[in-house]
């Protein structure tokens, strides 16, 4: 199985049409691919190693200028590049098997399902997974590919077996891949080729982060021996190094019937430093009370219209913003586009166990990147947050006088938001159309407020109905000013 002629990525064409196609197919057919039918964990993995093959392949861009002409070029360059080094993607290769360590050894082997963030094994929770069984599941070479991917960009930390590499042994505890835990951005071009040209990162931009190597892909520089100081170097210190990241020790099954496979840690040279050493290109970074600078954490609770403000921020690497990408895409937009698709999403994490998968699609005005109308919508949402703390009163007001434990909070909260996660458009539209925030938005919030109230407060009884009387007039939202500024 060869990742540049075999076909393992999932996608979906214009005309509707699903099916597996290899690397090569996928640039060669870039126009007519609209999107992949991919896990978020699995899109934000494929998407990386897609940018990385670009950006090795047009060696850059080097510019801005550079980028805005560079759409022409990805499907012959990256073509060509893959081409020349085609026994580089081997899933299963004698000599250098695709991102794998050729000869590794354990006393034990584990079962392949551990490799598949959705599947039940060793950390994995269920999820939606309930097959697991203790021989393991037989998967695809496309299933394979896949799954060895996402790993690599979402194993956790800490200890994750043992293994041998050229008679030394790797077991002590290890980092947690680059992308877990992370709220990611990419920038929808409406098919593929666009998708990729917008993710695209300079040379120029590259320079100002933290760490600014643009490096080399791993299959490029890739270990020859826990000795090989420079290669781990590359690997996780410089940009397209860590695009795919080698953070694990893995060896495939050549056996297509086997369920096994090797996965052990790293060694202690390979060392992934995050911020502020080190800025994921596709993650929002946000401040904490100590103005320190933290990546925005997936969230399985809260739907990402309540961050946007912070993932459509535009600021230097250095310091909080969303997605790096955005940046020129925005000046892109103000001369070409009216509308802009991003998708965001990721893979949650507690520690060494994952929790879920979250994914949202948004398409957005343009004027949605502007700095007066993320200051707008931001206001839009402190103003729904505080319908959400007066809701709370209201429901503790409500159970004090009925001479009860607040057991009603989070039952109210979460009908609350239920209901403006159906209505964060109206956010939207009153942003882009620059009308005040004490219109139709101030209006979707105190009727999502008595909603839940009511919801969560019976009035039957006399005695109900007077702690809801009582409890009823906390539920009020102050103007916004009388303007979306």
């Amino acid at each position: 199985m060869n990742l540049v002629t075999g076909d393992w990525i999932p996608v979906v064409f214009n005309d509707g049409t699903s099916t597996l196609v290899s690397l090569k197919k996928l640039y060669e057919k870039g126009d007519e691919i609209s999107d992949f039918v991919l896990t978020p964990p699995q899109r934000i993995s494929v998407m990386r190693l897609l940018i990385c093959i670009t950006q090795a392949a047009l060696d850059g861009p080097e510019d801005e200028a550079e980028w805005l002409n560079c759409e022409k070029r990805i499907i012959p360059e990256s073509i060509q590049y893959l081409e020349s080094r085609i026994n580089k993607f081997n899933l299963y290769d004698d000599k250098q098997p695709f991102l794998q360590i050729v000869g590794l050894e354990a006393n034990k082997k584990t079962k392949l399902d551990v490799i598949d963030t959705v599947k039940a094994s060793g950390n994995n929770p269920v999820l939606f997974d309930h097959s697991a069984i203790p021989e393991g599941r037989i998967q695809t070479d496309a299933d394979k590919a896949q799954h060895l991917l996402t790993i690599l960009n979402f194993s956790t930390g800490g200890k994750v077996g043992q293994a041998k590499w050229r008679n030394e042994n790797n077991s002590d505890s290890t980092y947690a891949s680059p992308c877990l835990g992370k709220t990611h951005t990419f920038i929808k071009g409406g098919f593929i080729l666009k998708t990729i040209m917008y993710n695209l990162l300079t040379k120029h931009e590259i320079k100002s982060f933290p760490n600014g190597a643009f490096g080399k892909p791993v299959w490029d520089r890739f270990p020859t021996s826990n000795n090989d100081i420079k290669a781990f170097e590359n690997a996780s210190q410089s940009y397209l190094g860590r695009l795919v990241p080698l953070s694990r020790c893995i060896l495939l099954d050549k056996d297509i019937s086997s369920t096994d496979c090797i996965f052990g840690p790293t060694c202690k040279k390979l060392k992934f430093e995050y911020l502020p050493a080190f800025r994921e290109p596709s993650a929002t970074v946000i401040l904490n009370k100590k103005n320190e600078p933290y990546n925005m954490h997936v969230s399985t609770d809260k739907h990402i219209w309540r961050e946007l403000s912070s993932v459509l921020h535009l600021a230097k690497a250095t310091e909080a913003g969303g997605a790096e990408a955005l940046k020129k895409v925005h000046r892109l937009l103000s001369d070409e586009i009216s509308s802009i698709d991003i998708w965001v999403g990721g893979l949650a994490n507690n520690k060494g166990k994952l929790l879920d998968i979250v994914d949202w699609n948004l398409s957005l005005p343009a004027s949605m990147l502007n700095s007066l109308q993320l200051a707008a919508y931001k206001k839009g949402v402190d103003n729904a947050n505080d319908g959400s703390k007066n809701l709370g009163k209201a429901i503790y007001k409500y159970c004090l006088e009925m001479n009860m434990e607040n057991t009603l909070s989070t039952k109210a909260k979460t009908h609350y938001w239920q209901t403006l996660d159906n209505s964060y458009q109206t956010l939207i539209d009153t942003v882009n159309n620059e009308a005040s925030l004490d219109g139709e938005w101030r209006k979707r919030i105190f009727s999502a407020m008595n909603s839940a109230f009511r919801y969560a407060c019976p009035s039957n009884t006399p005695r109900q109905i007077q702690a809801f009387a009582q409890a009823q007039g906390f539920l009020r939202i102050k103007k916004a000013d009388n303007n979306n500024g």
